[in-house]
């Protein structure tokens, strides 16, 4: 039952590692994917927006798909139970992943009959336990495809919950370069577009990349600890730099070390800065900005 609850209580409370360790981007990769929700209930449709970093303009796709078996269901509460897998594609529309909420429903349909009323004690009521106290924490497997060849695969973690009030995502990115700023707030919530001048550097030179510093978004959640018992888990905020060009002095920061600095490449022209905020938890947003080097 330890050993259960413990690995219900990594694997629901935290997100994945980095889609990539490094922050320049070389080739076509995911560098962030957003669902919306960031956590839904049963029959909640979930839609996610796949963030691709890349040097060049590239003809690609993101294929999404996940297990809603009983046994996988099981697995995110660190049990085994006997069944089928059930995988199941989502929907793509203009590079929107979709979920429909039907078949969440009917997967927890699905491990609710078979769970019954069975005892906290055995693992069926363990999963019963996990999943009415934090809720259970898919994976989500994607693969990325650069002119139909694969490029990249991974996961994303999908939160399903029966509590009244779910978490959100952070909000759009904003962030400065040297004093000017770039936000995502006023118009598409992908683009951090400048909000007076355009940044500008010059070749080699290195400016300070600074977030946003208000973090009232940040939420609490419900965790088990090794007991089994109920407290209280905090977010903590993330911030992942990528470009294409250049180099960064941290690649990934946090509170109170927030900022990061960036040394601008020799040669002139645009070069793109994505920004990724994570919650530590479920929750994530992206941007991409700007820079002119002249």
């Amino acid at each position: 039952m330890r050993r259960a609850l413990l690995f219900a209580l990594l694997f629901a409370g935290c997100e994945g590692p980095d889609f990539a360790p490094s922050s320049i981007v070389r080739s076509p990769r995911v560098i962030a994917a957003v669902a919306t929700p960031a956590e839904s209930t049963p029959g909640q449709d979930v839609r996610l927006s796949t963030v691709v970093a890349s040097p060049d303009p590239v003809d690609h796709a993101v294929e999404w798909e996940i297990d809603l078996g009983v046994p996988a269901l099981a697995a995110a509460a660190g049990q085994t139970l006997e069944g089928a897998p059930r995988v199941v594609r989502f929907e793509v529309v203009d590079g929107v992943a979709r979920l429909p909420g039907e078949e969440t429903r009917a997967a927890m349909d699905a491990l609710l009959a078979a769970i019954d009323d069975a005892p906290l004690g055995t693992p069926e009521g363990v999963v019963r336990y996990v999943y009415e106290t934090v809720g259970l924490t898919l994976l989500a497997r994607f693969t990325l495809r650069v002119n139909g060849e694969i490029a990249m695969e991974g996961f994303k973690r999908i939160a399903l919950s029966p509590a009244p009030s779910r978490l959100t995502n952070p909000p759009p990115p904003r962030f400065r370069v040297g004093e000017a700023w770039l936000s995502a707030r006023s118009g598409e919530p992908t683009v951090c577009a400048p909000e007076g001048d355009v940044p500008r550097v010059a070749p080699g030179e290195t400016v300070t990349l600074s977030p946003e510093p208000d973090e009232d978004w940040l939420e609490t959640f419900p965790a088990l600890d090794l007991e089994g018992q109920v407290i209280t888990g905090r977010e903590d905020a993330y911030y992942s730099w990528f470009s294409t060009a250049g180099g960064f002095g941290f690649e990934t920061t946090r509170p109170p070390g927030r900022d990061t600095e960036w040394t601008a490449p020799m040669e002139p022209g645009e070069v793109p800065i994505w920004l990724v905020v994570r919650d530590g938890h479920l929750g994530a947003s992206a941007c991409l900005g700007m820079i002119r080097v002249e």
